[in-house]
C-alpha cells in the first residue's frame, strides 16, 4: 500500500516568521494543507491576530475562508476580515454564539494571562470535530535550564518585570496539555520547532541530564498516554524553542 504524498506549500509563497519562532507558520501551513480541502468555506478565528500575517497566508492558500481575528489593539491592514478588538483575558462576548471549524493561537499565551479562561473560551467557540492549534515557546530548554540555575530566569522572561512589561506569561507546556484536555480538546500530536545550531554547544551536559529525566518520567503514575507524555518530552525538546500542539474539538 502505497503512502499519499505529502502535499507542500506552494514554490512561490513566501513565509515569514513574523511574531513567532522561525518556521512556525510554514510547519503549520503545510500542516493545514494536508488537513484541509483549499476549496472549503471554513471559518477561521486567529488569537490574537496581531498584524494579520497568519490569516494573510490562510486567505492565500484556503481563499474561500472566512477569517476571523481577535486582538487588544486594532492591526492596520487591507485583509478582509471580520475583526473584533477584545481582551482575550475575560469572555469572548464580541463572538456571540459564533463557532468556528478552525482556531488558532500562534505565539500568544505568553503574551496575556488567565490561559485557563483563554483556553475555555476557544474550545467554546470551535465546532465539535474542528481544529485547535495552539504554539508556545518551550521554556524547558539546556539554555532555559542554565540560565534558571545561574541566573534565576527563563531564557525569554526577565528576571524582573517593568510595569510596561508585555511578555509575561511563562506557561509550561505541562499546563497547556492539562487545560487543552480538561476543556475537551484531544490532542493529536505535540511537534518541536525552531531548531538553532549554535544551541548543540550544550549537546554534553544534556546527554548526561537526560536519562535521568527519562527515568524520573517512567516512575510517574499518570492518567495521560504514555504517547503523549513521550511527545511533550523527546530529547528535541532540550533544543528546540517552540512547540505545536494540534487538536480537535471532542464530539459529546
Amino acid at each position: 500500500m502505497k503512502t499519499k504524498n505529502k502535499k507542500q506549500l506552494p514554490s512561490n509563497l513566501t513565509i515569514e516568521r513574523a511574531q513567532t519562532q522561525k518556521n512556525a507558520n510554514k510547519i503549520i501551513l503545510t500542516e493545514l494543507i494536508n488537513r484541509i480541502d483549499k476549496d472549503h468555506e471554513i471559518k477561521v478565528l486567529d488569537l490574537p491576530c496581531g498584524n494579520l500575517e497568519f490569516l494573510s497566508y490562510i486567505k492565500t492558500l484556503f481563499p474561500k475562508a472566512e477569517l476571523h481575528g481577535a486582538d487588544i489593539v486594532e492591526p492596520k491592514s487591507d485583509l478582509d476580515i471580520a475583526f473584533y478588538p477584545m481582551d482575550l483575558t475575560k469572555d469572548f462576548t464580541a463572538l456571540d454564539n459564533t463557532q468556528y471549524d478552525l482556531v488558532t493561537s500562534i505565539s500568544g499565551v505568553m503574551m496575556f494571562s488567565n490561559t485557563l479562561s483563554f483556553i475555555e473560551n476557544c474550545s467554546k467557540h470551535l465546532k465539535p470535530g474542528g481544529t485547535f492549534i495552539i504554539t508556545n515557546d518551550n521554556n524547558a530548554t539546556i539554555i532555559d535550564r542554565i540560565a534558571f540555575l545561574f541566573l534565576g530566569r527563563f531564557r525569554m522572561f526577565k528576571a524582573v518585570f517593568d510595569d510596561h512589561e508585555t511578555l509575561t506569561e511563562n506557561v509550561p507546556i505541562q499546563e497547556l496539555v492539562r487545560l487543552l484536555r480538561k476543556f475537551d480538546i484531544e490532542i493529536e500530536r505535540i511537534e518541536y520547532t525552531s531548531l538553532y545550531l549554535k544551541d548543540l554547544i550544550f549537546l554534553p551536559a544534556t546527554l548526561i541530564i537526560y536519562p535521568f529525566q527519562m527515568l524520573h518520567l517512567r516512575k510517574i503514575k499518570s492518567q495521560l498516554p504514555d504517547r503523549l507524555i513521550r511527545q511533550k518530552y523527546p530529547f528535541k525538546h532540550f533544543f528546540y524553542k517552540n512547540y505545536i500542539i494540534y487538536g480537535h474539538k471532542k464530539h459529546k
